[in-house]
């Protein structure tokens, strides 16, 4: 028992003795109480296992899942890139089929292709009614 006493205090005196600067005589001391107070043995870690474990069980989680969320957050916004191409793109072609389904447009291409039964209507396509007050 006494040996295991005497070992705590070796190992503690070797412990100060590495951190020891003769400059700073202040840090030194409390230095000397953080080592004290803490008394990490054996028994410390027996004690605190659980918890020991548990902290690298998450962290044995975390990183996978943090991967996993970044290669998600990639592809979604691969994803936002390819759909607003693709809105401009339909855009565009609607941009090009109303164009070419104008009324105008479609006339003269008729009447290059020679086709004379199209004409222009004289009447309009809905009588607008006007009330008077």
């Amino acid at each position: 028992m006494k040996d295991k006493i005497k070992d705590k205090q070796d190992k503690k005196t070797r412990l100060l003795a590495m951190l020891s600067n003769k400059e700073d005589e202040m840090a030194l001391k409390q230095w000397k109480s953080v080592i004290n107070q803490m008394s990490i043995d054996g028994q410390w870690f027996k004690k605190q296992i659980g918890v020991i474990c548990v902290a690298v069980f998450g962290i044995i989680i975390y990183i996978p899942c943090r991967y996993q969320a970044q290669q998600e957050i990639i592809l979604e916004e691969q994803l936002k890139i390819e759909r607003q191409d693709w809105m401009f793109r339909s855009l565009t072609r609607s941009s090009e089929l109303t164009l070419k389904s104008r009324q105008s447009q479609i006339e003269s291409a008729l009447y290059s292709f020679g086709d004379s039964t199209l004409k222009v209507s004289t009447e309009a396509p809905f009588t607008t009614i006007v009330k008077k007050d």
